[in-house]
């Protein structure tokens, strides 16, 4: 959680810059793309032993074209019911989880783009739900922003865009 906390200092220095380069050279990858193991529409992480799908809610993975059509965004609640409903194990990522496939040295967008395609600015940002509240304010729940990396929280009602996760065992 200190490293989320530092990291919201440090996007709001950043955030108030006029231009952000697209990458930071000088910063090595966090989420190479060597560190996921890719079949289809899943992305496996042996290093936190999670499998995401590569797309997001309303999307769909096609081995052609990646992500196509339309990102759905959700009230959290919705996002819960719509993961429970797929079935497999499939869930809201929590806020550790989500924040681990943020690349740190990117922005515009702060995920890698190959693993993960199609993550559009939906008209302010890219913002993706997690299923952990803020601890100081237990009626928001955390977000993170994949266009500048930023965490930030809202209401659950509120529609967000939804990138599912699955434990493995």
């Amino acid at each position: 959680m200190k490293r989320v906390i530092t990291f919201l200092a440090l996007t709001s220095w950043l955030s108030s810059s006029a231009v952000l380069a697209a990458c930071d050279e000088n910063i090595a990858e966090s989420t190479p793309s060597s560190r996921f193991v890719l079949n289809g529409a899943e992305a496996y992480d042996p290093q936190t032993k999670l499998t995401w799908n590569r797309c997001s809610v309303g999307t769909t993975w096609t081995n052609d074209a990646g992500c196509i059509g339309e990102v759905k965004l959700l009230g959290l609640d919705k996002a819960k019911q719509f993961a429970q409903e797929l079935g497999g194990g499939w869930r809201v990522p929590t806020i550790e989880e989500l924040y681990s496939i943020v690349e740190q040295g990117c922005f515009n967008p702060t995920i890698n783009s190959t693993v993960f395609p199609a993550v559009t600015n939906v008209g302010e940002g890219a913002p993706y739900w997690s299923d952990t509240p803020v601890e100081e304010i237990p009626s928001l729940v955390y977000f993170v922003d994949f266009i500048d990396g930023a965490v930030d929280g809202h209401s659950k009602g509120f529609p967000l865009a939804v990138r599912l996760v699955r434990s493995e065992p």
